[in-house]
């Protein structure tokens, strides 16, 4: 077993099928599959259940795969040290964005990585928290923006921002005032939130719960946009940043409102994919300007409802 069998596994993984992963790879069907059968064959055990929607890891697979993503990861790290050429930094950097960070943040970091470092491969995914935290624990990415439960540095995260959480929509009947509501006014509007995986929902069900209440979650919304065109319609509501909704016209129209009693704020931070070792150069780059780039925005009023973290 050699590190082509590992980049084979991981594409074929995450392609699903043989075809797209063979595709990805430049190779013919018959090859990948036959590169699958000689690494099973060599191991002893089954990596792979096919069937005919395609393939899926075996539980031996999804360990190899999540092995082998660090393997290839560090693999690369130690090419990319070698060849490296004096104070040139290059090599492909993958970041995972929740797309209340990624709305703000992507495109900056990506003209912000293209002027001062063009060596570098940008790899940039935006889903939901949930999915992103996955990625980041199976080695598909080198960094990621997380939602910890404090500001207090962690080994491997650096400290970002915190922001406060605003309701968005007009709930019937509307509450007395037009820039705040309490929690316990919210208890019985309609909301839109994501599913339980993720890092918003989990702090609105602890919100609610640590007062007796519960939200009224009337569907798990994993798209953003759809929340807010939910919210916009009037059919439920929504808890979301405020940068979320900066560029969706006036906020009293749109019924952004405070939370109080206890407002609800949480922290962002970016997490390396390792705390074992020091991040390769293209990483630690990226990461010093997710910092950089999130204060210059902040600084010009282009991410509204955050306050930074000091990353001293």
């Amino acid at each position: 077993m050699d590190i082509a069998h590992l980049r084979d596994l991981i594409a074929v993984v995450e392609s699903g099928s043989l075809s797209r992963a063979a595709a990805r790879l430049h190779v013919s069907q018959p090859a990948i599959s036959q590169r699958m059968a000689q690494l099973e064959a060599h191991l002893g055990v089954r990596l792979l259940d096919r069937g005919p929607r395609g393939v899926v890891p075996t539980s031996a697979g999804r360990a190899l795969y999540r092995d082998a993503q660090q393997l290839v990861r560090q693999f690369d790290r130690l090419s990319e040290t070698a060849a490296g050429e004096g104070h040139h930094i290059h090599g492909p950097v993958a970041v995972g964005l929740p797309t209340t960070v990624a709305t703000p943040l992507a495109a900056a970091l990506f003209s912000w990585t293209k002027a001062r470092h063009p060596g570098i491969h940008l790899q940039l995914f935006e889903s939901m928290s949930g999915y992103i935290h996955e990625l980041l624990l199976v080695g598909r990415l080198d960094l990621a923006a997380v939602y910890p439960e404090t500001d207090a540095p962690r080994p491997g995260e650096t400290p970002l921002y915190s922001e406060e959480l605003y309701l968005i929509g007009q709930p019937t009947p509307g509450p007395r005032s037009e820039e705040e509501i309490s929690l316990v006014e919210l208890r019985s509007v309609p909301l839109v939130t994501p599913g339980g995986r993720s890092n918003l929902r989990t702090l609105i069900d602890r919100a609610f719960a640590a007062h007796g209440l519960a939200p009224t979650v009337v569907a798990d919304v994993e798209s953003l946009g759809t929340m807010v065109r939910i919210a916009e319609s009037g059919q439920a509501c929504t808890i979301l940043p405020l940068s979320v909704v900066a560029g969706h016209g006036d906020p009293r129209d749109l019924g952004v409102r405070r939370i109080t009693d206890p407002g609800l704020r949480r922290h962002v931070a970016v997490r390396a994919s390792t705390e074992l070792y020091e991040p390769r150069d293209s990483v630690t780059a990226v990461r010093e300007g997710i910092v950089e780039v999130t204060r210059k925005l902040a600084a010009e009023g282009r991410w509204p409802g955050i306050r930074l973290s000091s990353v001293d």
